[in-house]
């Protein structure tokens, strides 16, 4: 009897700190979006509702692109889940105030929601990640080559070229030592999830083999790989479009080039909650590298943070609702 009260009070106690925690992020997500008003507000007064309606809809492609990517590590599931995972995620990497970590717990867990177990959710969203950190060399590396070519004193190609290289050795560390951060992340995860979950050392080992397992199928890592490459030069499509619905003339190579290295810029700056100051500053110099003007840089960046709140934000509420419909359904 004693065991059993014991386990009931640990699923009581265990599902009002979920609730609380989805409370907390539904009122976080609503305050976003009371906040981002303004850049909403900027945005259709710079480009109008049209403008920043193509926006979006180019950037829902790339998400659509993102979701394949992550769908050649995981063929088994279907890829309409692993688009909605992907959009979860970024909402939680630009909308909400944490880190690509926390976006990327979120979208493990909005893939739980819809039948994929713990193990290839949580390791085939830390196999992405390194999939698209490995498809950022080249795009930075062809960043690098148009700012030595259009500006070889450039301030900005030394700072771009020590974050290659970090990138470049990281994934080789992580890739190199792939059992051991297995096994790393089996027991961070065994103490993260014994107050959540049970047979929580069940779970870890289970994902220590999915993770090993992920990494060594080289040829799918490839695949992803290759589809992220893609995905990296279509969100310097994005660029593309918006200078020119802001009265700017870029090329195309030079929009490639400057989200490229404003690519680099967040990856490096990635512990920084949303990019915040960090995008607008990185925006604005990179422009004036390719003599773009200040002005139309910063709307550039409210324009993308009106982005990122119109699909983030939605998406963050509907994963919300969902995983509230399944504390009541529990």
């Amino acid at each position: 009897m004693a065991v059993l009260q014991d386990s009931v009070a640990h699923r009581m106690n265990r599902t009002a700190t979920i609730a609380l925690a989805l409370a907390g992020l539904a009122l976080g997500t609503g305050v976003v979006l009371w906040l981002g008003a303004g850049h909403i507000l900027h945005a259709v007064i710079k480009i109008g509702w049209v403008g920043l309606g193509q926006v979006i809809a180019w950037q829902l492609a790339v998400y659509v692109l993102l979701g394949m990517a992550w769908w050649t590590l995981t063929p088994g599931v279907r890829p309409w889940i692993l688009i909605w995972g992907r959009l979860v995620r970024e909402g939680g990497e630009t909308t909400l105030p944490f880190s690509e970590i926390g976006g990327v717990v979120f979208g493990a867990r909005a893939l739980m929601l819809r039948g994929v177990g713990f193990a290839l959710a949580a390791a085939s969203s830390i196999v992405d990640v390194v999939a698209e950190g490995i498809a950022l060399v080249p795009f930075l590396l062809f960043g690098l080559v148009v700012v030595l070519e259009r500006s070889p004193g450039s301030r900005v190609t030394l700072p771009l070229g020590l974050g290659l290289g970090a990138l470049i050795a990281g994934g080789g560390v992580v890739y190199l030592l792939r059992q051991r951060v297995a096994r790393v992340f089996r027991s961070a995860t065994e103490r993260l999830l014994k107050h959540w979950v049970e047979k929580a050392p069940q779970r870890s080992e289970e994902l220590q083999k999915t993770l090993g397992d992920l990494f060594q199928d080289r040829r799918r890592l490839t695949a992803s790989s290759v589809v992220h490459v893609i995905c990296w030069c279509a969100g310097g499509g994005n660029v593309w479009i918006a200078y020119h619905l802001l009265g700017a003339h870029p090329s195309l190579l030079d929009a490639l080039a400057i989200e490229s290295i404003l690519s680099g810029v967040l990856a490096i700056g990635f512990l920084v909650p949303s990019g915040l100051g960090v995008q607008e500053l990185s925006y604005v110099g990179v422009g004036r590298l390719f003599g773009l003007p200040a002005e139309l840089s910063l709307a550039l960046s409210l324009i993308r943070r009106a982005r990122d709140i119109l699909i983030g934000a939605p998406a963050l509420l509907l994963w919300q609702a969902l995983e509230a419909r399944e504390l009541r359904r529990q």
